[in-house]
């Protein structure tokens, strides 16, 4: 709970928590099991593992808390940045499952022993979440370039993690590098599927009108409105929540019941230290903008990051 806490508006500890990570790396290269290798000249032969010390039982320990307690803190500010619906919750849920099953000492902890592939993608994984969230909050990068330099990390990262105490076979070597492979070509040929933290929608507000010089609403509507009371069409105005200056391409995409109307305007924004407001219309030319559920999306690099819908009502 206390790192949940944390999340919610302590970016100032992200830094740390990175650190943290680094030093659980360390700690897990050097203190983790190594299985003894067969005796040369002698064919078959198999030694035991090395029985684990005290030392090595009680840093496994330790090492499981510190990525449990990582990925904890992590979570919340994936969340923040999803939006219900879209791709990218399948990360969020993935984080969740990693998180959840940390917690059951016994089931994981033979899962990381048994298994390179395992080992490769949670440890790429925790360490991509991480220094994700950490590039945009330290550099101004925006967030899909943090994403790709996150990706590269974390295979560098998992790699020895994965290898630590092995003396994998060639087809091993081959389904270790696949996992890699695949790895990379998710995270950055799927951007869509990583929400782009530490962007998070904080409001969206409709109104029949708005002074671009201001950005301040003419009026405030709330959930629904006649078309009659819309003569200028339909005007949405997010503020955008981001906790240090964060450079980004904003694309604005209107939809009409599911139908998509238009797929919105790219805008170059560099978000201070509050965030940054971002306004959008839809008006019609002659006409009357037409009954219907309106949903605009707000997304980054195609990695939606937040959303809003109004009823226009006959």
């Amino acid at each position: 709970m206390l790192v949940i806490w944390l999340a919610r508006e302590r970016y100032g500890f992200v830094p740390w928590v990175v650190l943290f990570l680094g030093l659980t790396w360390v700690s897990t290269l050097y203190f983790g099991r190594r299985t003894s290798t067969a005796p040369r000249g002698v064919k078959g032969a198999e030694a035991a593992p090395d029985a684990p010390g005290v030392a090595e039982e009680a840093t496994s320990y330790v090492t499981r808390t510190m990525y449990q307690e990582t990925l904890f803190f992590l979570l919340p500010f994936y969340a923040y940045s999803t939006v219900l619906g879209e791709p990218s919750m399948a990360f969020v849920g993935l984080l969740g499952v990693l998180a959840v099953l940390s917690c059951i000492d016994l089931l994981f902890d033979r899962w990381l022993r048994s298994s390179l592939v395992v080992r490769l993608v949670f440890f790429a994984l925790v360490t991509f979440a991480a220094v994700n969230l950490l590039i945009p909050v330290l550099l101004p990068v925006d967030p899909t370039m943090g994403a790709r330099v996150a990706a590269g990390v974390a295979v560098l990262a998992a790699l020895p993690l994965a290898l630590q105490g092995e003396r994998p076979s060639r087809r091993k070597k081959a389904l270790l590098g696949g996992a890699a492979a695949l790895f990379l070509a998710v995270t950055l040929g799927l951007p869509h599927l990583v929400p782009p933290v530490p962007l998070r929608l904080q409001s969206a507000t409709f109104a029949p009108g708005i002074d671009r010089e201001t950005l301040a609403v003419a009026d405030t509507l709330r959930g629904a409105a006649p078309v009659r009371a819309l003569p200028d069409g339909l005007f949405v105005l997010f503020e955008v929540f981001a906790p240090t200056l964060v450079p980004t391409d904003v694309t604005l995409r209107w939809e009409r019941d599911g139908v998509v109307l238009r797929e919105g305007r790219e805008i170059e924004i560099t978000a201070h230290e509050t965030g940054f407001r971002v306004w959008d219309a839809w008006r019609p030319q002659g006409d009357a903008v037409a009954p219907g559920r309106y949903r605009i999306v707000m997304e980054t690099g195609h990695r939606v990051f937040g959303d809003a819908s109004f009823l226009v009502e006959p």
